[in-house]
């Protein structure tokens, strides 16, 4: 069984290790330290911000994984409209013991709903072309 929940600042040291795993696995080009190094500020900036959103997802009660959704109002793409704001999910997680079970579907949905409830008719995925799945 899956439960979802939106991530807090007491949730901050999990985040780090979730997305510090994410950028291990996925490995930039510019090598994963340098990014890493950043990932404490970085997270606990976004977990003050009401335009992100964290949701992790536990397993039977285990963590299994994570997204992170964020609320842009300078995405070149839609500069023109009269409401400017897009969503942006840049980063998903799945651990790899919890893989084919169709959480990273089930996170995708929650982050779509979180950018409906905002009001919100646009998303932009990112994907890193080593992304598994």
């Amino acid at each position: 069984m899956n439960s979802y929940r939106v991530g807090v600042q007491s949730d901050h040291e999990l985040i780090v290790t979730l997305m510090t795993e994410l950028v291990t696995e996925l490995s930039p080009a510019e090598g994963p330290e340098n990014i890493i190094q950043k990932l404490d500020e970085d997270i606990a900036l976004a977990l003050q911000s009401e335009k992100v959103r964290f949701f992790i997802v536990e397993h039977n009660g285990q963590i299994a994984g994570l997204a992170r959704a964020d609320i842009l109002t300078e995405d070149p793409i839609f500069r023109l409209r009269e409401d400017n704001r897009c969503g942006y999910l840049d980063q998903m997680y799945v651990r790899e013991k919890f893989r084919k079970l169709g959480i990273g579907l089930e996170l995708l949905r929650e982050c779509e709903d979180w950018f409906r409830d905002q009001g919100i008719g646009h998303c932009l995925l990112h994907a890193s072309l080593n992304a598994v799945g």
